[in-house]
């Protein structure tokens, strides 16, 4: 685990492709998995270079949507930037049929080898998990967590 941005050689080369990515889209969206593979999710790259919290979401959350939780999460990203990116912890969110609430999450942040070779520690987390269509009610929904 990194507890500082990269600085070596071989984690900048393999840095550069993400970074030109979130220079031409604002983001990128990364598929991971634990160490131990008990836990897969995808979060988000590079809002945190426009003062916003990144979003993760584990990969069973979305399996109806099209292209799955990555998908889901590259249009949830997408659909927030354009709006302005003023979004926060409980905000809810429909789109393509869907209904999201953002969550805190800090016990994957650990996890997140992408965010932790740009960022550092230096960078919020939110879990986007599914909810009902009354956003009172939540869905029955696994927290990421690493256990």
């Amino acid at each position: 685990m990194l507890f500082g941005p990269a600085s070596d050689p071989a984690s900048l080369k393999f840095l550069r492709p993400i970074r030109e990515l979130i220079c031409q889209e604002g983001y990128a969206v990364v598929n991971d998995t634990d160490s131990e593979h008990r836990q897969e999710v995808c979060y988000s790259v590079g809002l945190t270079d426009k003062g916003l919290p990144e979003l993760i979401a584990g990969m069973e959350d979305f399996t109806e949507f099209p292209q799955g939780s990555p998908g889901m999460l590259h249009h949830l990203a997408r659909m927030l930037l354009a709006r302005g990116g003023s979004y926060g912890e409980g905000d809810i969110f429909e789109f393509h049929g869907q209904w999201v609430r953002l969550v805190p999450e800090t016990l994957y942040k650990a996890q997140c080898d992408v965010n932790l070779g740009l960022y550092g520690p230096k960078f919020s987390l939110l879990q986007v998990v599914p909810c009902s269509p009354n956003p009172t009610e939540r869905k029955k929904v696994q927290p990421v967590c690493l256990n």
